[in-house]
């Protein structure tokens, strides 16, 4: 391993804008959600995209406003419906080299997957992904409704992590972990940018150099 990472035993990796872009099924999955309710809608990827890593309430408050005439509640169940039948089918685009990275990395570290998704949004991407054997845990937002970084420190108390990093693409991101105490790799190739990032990298195979 590298000078400057030769600390670091584990990677917590986000996922949209991280290991894969996913923006095109999720806009589907709203489109489906909104015909439900009457609901007018012809969300793109880049639509999305600008939101992502929000948690689903605040993606749907900045995506339709005050056109919701049915109960929040309501229509993000119904959404989370939705996207149980529709995202294992539709998946996502995996960033080049997000396989072979991770195979790679799961051979000198511990790995692990957070996001602020819905409850099934990690299990659809491993599934999907066929990557369920690399990642020692999952954990979302959708299942512990708390910020990301009490999800983090939570994640690093719960699998007793000594030095891990927190590796995603935006800006709270970066602020998320770092509030958690803990490094942040940007990755580069995502959808945000960052400033003050421990560390960025522009492709997964840069990273993985880096790393081992």
């Amino acid at each position: 391993m590298k000078s400057g990472f030769s600390n670091i035993d584990s990677i917590i990796f986000d996922m949209d804008g991280t290991l894969w872009n996913a923006t095109e099924s999720y806009a589907k999955v709203w489109n489906k959600t909104c015909e439900h309710f009457g609901i007018e809608a012809s969300f793109t990827g880049s639509d999305l995209v600008k939101y992502m890593g929000m948690s689903i309430k605040s993606i749907m408050e900045h995506l339709l406003g005050g056109e919701i005439h049915v109960e929040k509640a309501v229509f993000l169940e119904k959404l989370g419906e939705t996207e149980a039948l529709m995202m294992p089918t539709l998946g996502g685009i995996l960033y080049p080299e997000t396989l072979e990275s991770l195979e790679r990395l799961h051979e000198t570290h511990r790995l692990f997957m957070l996001s602020n998704c819905s409850s099934i949004g990690l299990r659809n991407f491993v599934n999907y992904t066929h990557t369920a054997h690399l990642f020692e845990g999952l954990l979302t937002q959708g299942e512990r409704p708390v910020s990301k970084s009490e999800n983090l420190r939570y994640m690093m108390e719960h699998y007793s992590l000594r030095a891990p990093v927190y590796v995603g693409d935006t800006q709270d991101d970066c602020d998320q972990a770092h509030e958690a105490g803990i490094a942040f790799i940007h990755a580069g190739w995502g959808f945000g940018d960052c400033h003050d990032a421990d560390g960025r990298f522009d492709s997964m195979q840069s990273f993985v150099q880096a790393m081992i």
